[in-house]
């Protein structure tokens, strides 16, 4: 397994990625497959918009030549007052899981995000993905806060959960 930069001609791959996570059951992405509309040009446009911030990454795990996953990490705001804080988000393919490349994943996020001068790294969780927490606390992301059924999941309301970890 590599773990790289995104680049241009992964554009269309990156889309299978999500593509494919939003048909799941029970998926932790508060998107609906017919919301997902992104065609080759505008995921390489914001692979540009990525690459080319030197405060923001898009890695990617590459597995025997497939993608098995992608990050960002990115500044959470262009405010003076909020320069030290990154968030990150992770989607990786079903087929790869519990395969450590998550965890490769935010380990060189985490690595690199004192580099571009961030002290806070948070991100957003469903409290009913247990595997992605677990792997979370493990890396020192603490539970910082719970937002109350804030995801609506066909007739079920859902918790989301904001963890950070300082650096």
């Amino acid at each position: 397994m590599i773990i790289r930069d995104a680049a241009n001609s992964d554009a269309r791959e990156l889309i299978a990625i999500i593509s494919e996570a939003l048909r799941e059951p029970g998926i932790n992405i508060p998107l609906a497959p017919d919301e997902f509309t992104f065609t080759p040009e505008e995921e390489r446009a914001r692979i540009e918009e990525l690459t080319s911030n030197p405060r923001a990454r898009w890695l990617v795990a590459e597995d025997a030549g497939a993608l098995a996953g992608e990050l960002t990490i990115k500044p959470v705001s262009t405010r003076r007052a909020l320069a030290h804080v990154a968030v990150i988000g992770m989607t990786v393919r079903a087929a790869f899981r519990r395969r450590g490349i998550g965890r490769a994943l935010l380990s060189t996020a985490l690595d690199w995000a004192p580099t571009a001068g961030y002290r806070r790294v948070e991100l957003l969780v469903y409290a009913r993905n247990t595997a992605a927490i677990a792997l979370y606390e493990q890396l020192g992301f603490e539970h910082e806060g719970c937002r109350r059924a804030y995801i609506r999941d066909g007739d079920s309301y859902l918790d989301d959960l904001l963890m950070a970890r300082l650096l």
